[in-house]
């Protein structure tokens, strides 16, 4: 297993994750060893986690009340077969749950969908795009802020558009974090890179309909949209 930042491997996060839940708050060297990571790697992912707002770095690290939600959607299980598996306290989570849940139950029916790309130009013409044809339509140049939002409320988007290439985390390392949180999101690909084939046969949920070759006219684009939410 490739544990290093580029990687983003979900099982090295489940493993960071689980420990503070587990143990409470840690210093970075307990940390490490408890999770039996080289130290140096485990920094990176510190640092990581960090960014998204997972856990909180002082003195020790912590789980915050987001990094609580997020493990559970990693482990696939309800709240009450952590909270019988764990020594840690869940109450005081209890009130970021609630609001979760009623923030899913808000979400209405109209199509929001999720664009991440480097390129402002880029961003600039799918949310035109999709703007003309009535979606809700939310960007993001930066792929840390996109997973961030994403983890927020995994269930809010209808629809994601990703590069592929793109600086920190990239369009498939993304495309994984995402269907860590939630199986179900509906994912599209955008690149310039002839990448079908690559990408259908290590992505096993991917089809050829769901790359999008750049650059894109508006019709088409609107129209594998459409296809893609099934309107």
């Amino acid at each position: 297993m490739a544990e290093n930042l580029g990687s983003f491997s979900f099982d090295v996060t489940k493993r960071i994750l689980c420990t503070l839940f587990d143990d409470g708050s840690l210093k970075k060297t307990t940390l490490a060893t408890k999770t039996r990571l080289n130290y140096n790697v485990c920094l990176r992912y510190i640092q990581m986690l960090k960014v998204l707002g997972w856990i909180n770095v002082s003195s020790e690290i912590s789980i915050t009340e987001t990094g609580r939600n997020v493990m559970k959607r990693l482990l696939n299980q309800p709240s009450s077969d952590i909270q019988n598996n764990s020594s840690y306290d869940m109450s005081s989570n209890s009130s970021t749950l609630e609001s979760d849940k009623k923030l899913d139950q808000a979400i209405t029916h109209n199509q929001n969908i999720m664009i991440v790309d480097d390129e402002s130009d880029v961003l600039l013409t799918y949310e035109s795009f999709l703007s003309y044809a009535g979606f809700n339509v939310s960007t993001f140049a930066d792929s840390y802020e996109a997973l961030r939002d994403f983890a927020s409320n995994p269930r809010l988007y209808d629809l994601v558009i990703l590069d592929i290439r793109m600086e920190n985390l990239n369009g498939l390392q993304l495309y994984q974090s995402m269907k860590a949180m939630n199986p179900s999101s509906k994912i599209l690909f955008a690149s310039a890179l002839d990448a079908a084939k690559e990408l259908t046969s290590i992505l096993p949920d991917i089809e050829s309909q769901d790359i999008i070759k750049k650059p894109v006219d508006r019709e088409n684009f609107i129209k594998v949209i459409k296809m893609a939410l099934g309107s």
